[in-house]
């Protein structure tokens, strides 16, 4: 694994979002332009994700799939999501959003994330919602790098959002990632989810069947024993 390989890790399907990253993009440009983004409503199911990550050149490094679960209760929106890479490293995160109190637009958004160092923090403008935070999260080598997510989400149609984010290493941008979700679920599900239950909700309905036992096995490798001499 290259020291890049290392440093780019499980990017989130969440934290990939950003329509002109960085650009000052005005709140007018999302105006009227699609199905308002309302996050309560539309993290509030269930949802796939499709995303990959684009380093600086251009070149892409990273791509995967995720699932997302999420639950609003008219206060707290809490979503789970666990995400699987091409190299079969594995992430997992767990939100909690709610407006921000300070905001009386009810545009402003506040919260947290497992791995998060501080604040979430989101802003509702039009079809799009600006996500902002940094996640201290784990790479393949199992050590943790503390990445910066500028994201925007865009909606465009009631069950489709496509989104893109500007990811930086101590200030220095090293990317994008870039994902499509899509809404499994219809309407809007009510109360709070838990930590982990993506990962139940993905899980196969009823006992799984073991697979058969081989018609012959060579005793001297039983649980990865050495074979006998």
């Amino acid at each position: 694994m290259t020291p890049r390989r290392s440093l780019l890790l499980a990017l989130p399907a969440l934290g990939a979002a950003a329509a002109l990253p960085g650009c000052g993009t005005a709140p007018e440009t999302f105006q009227g332009k699609g199905p308002p983004f309302r996050p309560e409503e539309f993290f509030a199911g269930k949802l796939r994700s499709h995303g990959m990550f684009v380093t600086r050149l251009g070149a892409i490094e990273r791509w995967f799939t995720a699932t997302l679960v999420g639950a609003w209760d008219g206060r707290l929106l809490t979503f789970d999501e666990i995400f699987r890479y091409d190299d079969t490293f594995e992430d997992r995160r767990f939100w909690q959003l709610r407006r921000d109190p300070a905001d009386p637009s009810g545009e402003s958004w506040v919260g947290e994330a497992t791995d998060a160092t501080g604040p979430v923090r989101g802003r509702v403008m039009g079809n799009a919602f600006h996500l902002q935070h940094e996640l201290d999260m784990l790479t393949l080598s199992g050590k943790r790098r503390r990445l910066g997510f500028d994201q925007w989400f865009l909606r465009t149609a009631e069950d489709m959002a496509i989104s893109r984010a500007a990811v930086s290493w101590y200030g220095l941008q090293v990317g994008t990632a870039q994902v499509a979700f899509q809404r499994i679920s219809v309407g809007v599900t009510e109360g709070q989810v838990s930590a982990g239950q993506a990962a139940r909700e993905e899980a196969p309905a009823g006992p799984r069947t073991p697979p058969p036992a081989p018609a012959w096995r060579d005793p001297g490798r039983v649980m990865n024993a050495p074979p006998r001499r």
